[in-house]
């Protein structure tokens, strides 16, 4: 735990969106906070480090699961792609793409379980930053890690 660590979901949210208001924003770009993403997967944040980590809990809901019953790892992967994006964006100080990211899935995940996703930067840099994550089930077993490579975008000022 690090002492400039933001806890708590609305604590975060309100230290995220001032620090993306101030954020340089491309010319004709509205900027939607929440992101429309975030929203849909409803993650509650736990903890963020900046320019370290950001850390998110989510109940997995039965429409991200398949024929089974258990998690779609594409819903996985998308789960973790949102923290890489709003911890890279925050990072970087402005926008953000990923260029590569990969996936590793470890155990199968139910729906209804509750996952605990952390992820950190292992290299940043003015133009590209190099990110990981893992995720955890409610028994803080492993079952998925990740990896990305996100580009910084230089921001058009008109």
């Amino acid at each position: 735990m690090s002492d400039d660590a933001i806890h708590g979901h609305d604590q975060i949210l309100e230290h995220t969106f001032a620090m993306l208001r101030s954020f340089p924003i491309p010319p004709g770009v509205e900027l939607m906070l929440p992101p429309p993403s975030t929203k849909t997967l409803d993650m509650q944040f736990e903890e963020y480090v900046p320019g370290r980590s950001l850390t998110a809990t989510i109940a997995v809901p039965q429409q991200y699961a398949n024929a089974v019953g258990l998690l779609q790892g594409g819903f996985l992967s998308a789960m973790i792609d949102d923290l890489f994006g709003a911890l890279s964006y925050l990072t970087a100080g402005g926008p953000t793409t990923s260029l590569d990211m990969t996936t590793n899935y470890l155990r199968p995940v139910f729906a209804g379980e509750r996952l605990r996703l952390h992820t950190m930067v292992r290299k940043g840099g003015r133009t590209a930053m190099f990110l990981a994550a893992e995720a955890h089930n409610g028994s803080d077993k492993l079952v998925a890690t990740a990896t990305c490579t996100i580009q910084v975008l230089p921001v058009p000022t008109s």
